[in-house]
């Protein structure tokens, strides 16, 4: 999402490809948004729905439904023509709704690091002060002091442009850059956080298979998240100027997404399902009652090799 401060007629072309690169990321997002809902229906219906009230089935219907529901609007807002006097009125309360899609994946992240470190206070502590400062900067930079471009950018662009705010103003670019920053350091401290405390406890009592399972399900996941936060960082504050088109809607939606998937496959290793349980069982009884390999069957088969060769040299005609 995009728009400029001040601008001459040569920069005109330049605005309007950023407002189009925003608008059909905002487009994709809620598309992928609406692929991942129904892929996972049924699980979430299993394992969620059923299941009692705690806080990570919240921070579930959080993640999952807060963009689902509040996506259209935005993309009306961003990605449908409007007036100046729209947006002026507009403006400012749809880009304060983007807040709040930060504050949930990582929420996700703090609960499932501090339960893997045996809820420890300390670890609690520390990710509760790094998570107030990520909540503290995006309520900064989405709901503070947002500014509307002035009239010329809609005179210039009519009829073909949403309700951007101004992130070439001041400091508002800076601030949506640090937004992304502090993601992408919440990310590194729960993640290292919860590879500490799982490399001690494969020293101590040779492995969790719990906490191995989430490092190998949600490590690689949300270090692409942090590799997509990392990029659309360096992108947004590439000078001449700060450029948001495609990143800001991705590193808004990618980390809820990334945060249900996580707890689904992490729920359904504590809640397999009688299938699950029956393959479990099925294999743990073939490997008991699976023969040992015998060096006699080996050989048997070499010699019936043998045998076969010499009754060849003896019957069949040279």
């Amino acid at each position: 999402m995009s728009s400029v401060a001040s601008y001459t007629v040569a920069d005109i072309p330049w605005v309007a490809g950023a407002i189009v690169e925003a608008r059909y990321a905002i487009a994709a997002v809620y598309a992928l948004q609406i692929y991942e809902w129904f892929a996972g229906i049924e699980k979430e219906a299993r394992l969620i729905y059923s299941s009692r009230w705690t806080s990570v089935k919240v921070a579930y219907l959080l993640c999952r439904y807060y963009q689902l529901l509040t996506w259209p609007l935005i993309m009306w807002a961003y990605n449908a023509n409007h007036t100046r006097e729209t947006c002026s009125r507009i403006g400012v309360a749809v880009h304060i709704l983007l807040a709040p899609c930060q504050f949930f994946p990582q929420a996700v992240m703090v609960m499932r690091a501090y339960a893997f470190t045996g809820r420890d206070t300390r670890v609690m502590v520390m990710l509760g002060l790094c998570y107030a400062g990520l909540v503290g900067v995006d309520i900064w930079a989405f709901c503070a002091h947002i500014k509307m471009p002035n009239y010329l950018f809609y005179l210039a662009l009519k009829p073909f442009t949403g309700c951007f705010p101004n992130y070439g103003s001041g400091v508002m670019g800076i601030r949506i850059g640090l937004s992304m920053l502090a993601a992408i350091l919440m990310d590194l401290v729960s993640l290292v956080t919860v590879i500490i405390w799982c490399k001690k406890e494969s020293d101590i009592r040779g492995g969790l298979s719990l906490a191995r399972y989430f490092i190998s399900q949600g490590l690689g996941a949300f270090v692409i998240v942090t590799v997509l936060n990392v990029a659309a960082a360096i992108a947004f504050f590439k000078p001449p100027s700060y450029h948001t088109g495609i990143g800001l809607p991705l590193i808004l939606v990618i980390p809820n997404l990334v945060a249900c998937r996580v707890i689904l496959q992490l729920r359904r290793k504590v809640n397999p399902t009688d299938t699950e349980i029956w393959q479990q069982h099925s294999a743990l009884i073939n490997r008991i009652l699976a023969p040992a390999p015998s060096l006699n069957d080996v050989w048997t088969m070499d010699n019936d090799s043998k045998t076969d060769t010499i009754l060849s040299s003896l019957f069949l005609p040279r």
